[in-house]
């Protein structure tokens, strides 16, 4: 008696709080929330990259990618959302109108998340699943993108399909055909995640290397090939036209390819365990028994060795005094508020460094695909600047539930 009623106030506690976090979302935009910082700024990019394509046939605005002009095309993504737009968003003649239409396009996320997770964990209760996926109404990456008609969710959406379909690819043993459709679908969709945000490039390499090492017949294999290098062509054209990864304007910004950041590193190691600290709680029913058993295997400690090689690097050759304030994530965010010292910054930062490394480490345990994906993320924060948290929110958690091989005990508590 007692535990059924302790589970139905969960459940109403769980109502309540999908409802709570659905309706922040939309009071937020009633208000122009800005709770990432830079969203009217950013959106002041938006409307001037926007008109370069409604101003322009679709070719002309290609080329113009390749301006220095801030007042014609500033971004470091592809123009593929801006030709969107121009082809398939009936709603680009006023701002406000606009702001809407990309406000309602995000609201895939949460919908394609909770069909992710009701693919993924067939076995769990559907509010649960309803719930943890109306989490991405609180992130603030996530809503000033929705709120400012900026490009950062439609990465997400792909992101999304690329593996509804993927999954779906994979299982399906009954029908040849429709395994055709379905690996069409999976190369298209995630092809596109590069074309919407090069930094989800994972996203295509982790959907073709699972294809070329599944059990599928050699054909679909050589086709999901073919396929890849098909809609890779149009940014081999972007590469060659901006002599770069990115548009020429950006890559002089952000220095990208003159420069490794390798003190991104320890910054990056904080946002990821940020949003990973929680999930550990779905790793094990026992939270306690996960760190014995981590801390049970010897080769853990070889890993945990690497901070303190990594810390050697920081103390003898890297200028802490010397760097930017932009970026970096809450660490240097919050060791700049808690401390005006720079000595007890430092103390604070590394140590927040060491914390976060066992907290990944702990998270990835076993899994050799799960620390693979982890690495490009790493790889990507050295060749980047500035480092932003809005880079990992709420792509992290989004990764953790669905590309990375993660088992979770789904539960109230």
């Amino acid at each position: 008696m007692f535990t059924s009623i302790k589970v139905n106030n969960y459940k109403y506690f769980s109502i309540v709080l999908i409802l709570l976090s659905i309706l922040s979302f939309f009071i937020g935009y009633i208000y122009d929330e800005n709770s990432a910082g830079g969203g009217p700024t950013d959106f002041i990019h938006t409307w001037a990259n926007l008109h370069t394509f409604l101003n322009n046939s679709i070719s002309e605005g290609i080329n113009l990618t390749t301006t220095y002009d801030p007042e014609i095309y500033t971004s470091a993504r592809t123009p593929l959302i801006y030709i969107f737009h121009k082809l398939f968003n009936p709603f680009v003649g006023n701002e406000i109108i606009f702001r809407t239409s990309v406000l309602c396009l995000s609201l895939l996320v949460p919908f394609l998340f909770y069909l992710c997770l009701k693919q993924k964990f067939k076995k769990e209760e559907n509010l649960l699943l309803i719930l943890i996926s109306t989490t991405i109404f609180l992130s603030p990456f996530f809503r000033t993108s929705a709120y400012w008609g900026n490009e950062e969710n439609f990465g997400l959406i792909t992101l999304l399909l690329s593996f509804l379909f993927l999954d779906k690819f994979l299982y399906n043993n009954n029908n040849q055909t429709k395994d055709y459709y379905l690996l069409f679908l999976v190369v298209f969709v995630s092809s596109i995640c590069l074309y919407f945000d090069q930094k989800l490039a994972i996203i295509p390499l982790i959907c073709f290397i699972q294809i070329i090492f599944s059990g599928k017949s050699h054909k679909l294999k050589f086709f999901a090939f073919f396929l890849y290098c098909i809609f890779s062509l149009p940014y081999i054209y972007l590469i060659i036209i901006w002599g770069g990864l990115i548009p020429p304007r950006d890559a002089l910004g952000r220095g990208l390819g003159n420069q490794l950041f390798f003190y991104h590193i320890g910054y990056a190691s904080t946002i990821i365990a940020f949003y990973l600290l929680p999930l550990l709680l779905y790793k094990s029913e026992n939270l306690v028994r996960l760190l014995k058993n981590f801390f049970s295997q010897k080769r853990n400690y070889y890993l945990i060795s690497i901070f303190f090689i990594y810390l050697f690097y920081l103390l003898f050759f890297h200028d802490y005094e010397d760097m930017r304030l932009m970026g970096k994530g809450f660490a240097h965010k919050t060791a700049i508020l808690f401390f005006e010292e720079t000595l007890f910054q430092k103390i604070y930062i590394y140590f927040l460094f060491f914390f976060s490394w066992i907290i990944i480490l702990v998270y990835l345990s076993n899994s050799l695909k799960s620390k693979l994906i982890m690495s490009y993320f790493y790889l990507l924060s050295i060749t980047i600047f500035p480092l932003m948290q809005e880079y990992f929110d709420p792509l992290i958690i989004l990764m953790a539930f669905t590309f990375l091989n993660s088992k979770f005990y789904i539960n109230y508590k």
